[in-house]
């Protein structure tokens, strides 16, 4: 006999491997995973009565030391369950009172909608045609913006993020006049040629006519850093069935970083997506992606949080889009200038991908790319 530990995310694989009919292979792969969720402010009647369910189920319900003293009348908790015991849990807490249904309810919807039909995650290429954009690498006149496009498309990049307004912090919005003139010989080839059939075209602004402009020349997403703030956006995104990028920020580059107080960072996000996309929706806007805007309104503690638990988002059942390249953070972090930041890029971007993300938006492509050769081959090996 010979004993292996395997990483449990090889739990699939290995089931497969051994033989288990597929039935058998849905029903360990349950049994697998063990899924943490932090509940805030439940009643001490839920409390208690979660506790025990979880218990009963296999699972447990983490207290406060002093919850047993019943003291308070609200309390904080971590739910640790597998998905079968979840089940389990949720099907007794949706006969409970004491908010235990809306509880069991909103687990519900995490469970069923974390998983995308992606099998592969993908890349979007960052191309800027700024003067001052953060990284100098990435500012491009409009003849080298041609050149590059070329470039990406042999390359096999199937999104690339054209912009030609610098949101880097502190920096002023621009007039679509300008904006119009630095995208304008770049949106042109990509028309004339039919270089949107060969790739997909993000147009990354916060500008409605600079949007149409886009759109109406082979384009097929908006990628607005603004979350969306102007209400004629979601008209043009409708008009032409474009794809949105939703962004999490608050104020404008110039005053961002002065606005990253939250009550609570998850809950806020939690909020804006929910509703915005239900007024996107309302617009009969379906194709939506999540970006949780790292870096934009967020200190250094608050974007790795966002990193690591970037899984609770998958809830939206929307693809998450994460573009933490060369940022501020990884300064910080590794003490390097933004020209020697790409190992600290491409630990952070794999990371997301390990725990969520499903678009790397990303301004080194033959890196990342290799990357998501390593990323899917380790997913693949048992």
């Amino acid at each position: 006999m010979f004993l292996k530990r395997i990483h449990p995310d090889s739990l699939k694989q290995a089931i497969k491997n051994i033989g288990s009919d597929l039935q058998g292979q849905k029903i360990m792969d349950k049994k697998g995973e063990i899924i943490l969720f932090e509940v805030k402010h439940l009643s001490l009647s839920g409390a208690m009565i979660l506790k025990q369910e979880a218990l009963s189920a296999g699972g447990d319900f983490a207290t406060p030391r002093e919850c047993i003293l019943a003291k308070k009348p609200y309390y904080d908790g971590i739910l640790i369950a597998t998905r079968t015991q979840l089940e389990k849990i949720i099907l007794k807490c949706k006969m409970q009172p004491f908010g235990l249904k809306e509880l069991a309810n909103t687990i519900s919807i995490h469970l069923k909608n974390e998983h995308l039909s992606w099998d592969f995650p993908k890349i979007m290429a960052i191309l800027n045609i700024t003067p001052d954009s953060f990284f100098m690498g990435s500012r491009h006149t409009p003849k080298s913006a041609i050149e590059r496009i070329y470039n990406l498309i042999e390359k096999g990049v199937e999104i690339i993020d054209v912009g030609a307004a610098s949101s880097k912090p502190g920096s002023d919005l621009i007039d679509f006049a300008e904006e119009k003139r630095r995208l304008e010989a770049v949106v042109k080839e990509i028309y004339a040629q039919n270089l949107f059939k060969k790739a997909t075209f993000s147009i990354d602004t916060y500008n409605p006519q600079t949007a149409d402009f886009a759109l109406a020349n082979g384009f097929k997403i908006i990628n607005d850093i603004s979350g969306y703030h102007h209400p004629d956006m979601a008209k043009i995104t409708a008009q032409y069935h474009a794809i949105a990028v939703l962004m999490h920020s608050k104020g404008t580059p110039k005053t961002m970083q002065q606005l990253t107080d939250y009550s609570d960072l998850f809950e806020e996000l939690e909020t804006f997506f929910e509703q915005k996309i239900k007024w996107l929706k309302s617009f009969g806007i379906e194709d939506i992606i999540l970006d949780i805007g790292f870096g934009f309104a967020k200190n250094q503690d608050q974007n790795l949080s966002l990193i690591k638990h970037l899984k609770h988002f998958s809830h939206f059942g929307y693809p998450i889009l994460v573009g933490a390249s060369r940022k501020n953070t990884i300064g910080i972090l590794t003490q390097r200038e933004v020209q020697d930041r790409l190992a600290g890029t491409l630990a952070l971007h794999l990371i997301a991908l390990q725990n969520g993300a499903n678009i790397l938006r990303v301004h080194d492509v033959d890196e990342h790319l290799d990357i998501l050769k390593i990323y899917q081959a380790l997913k693949e090996v048992l």
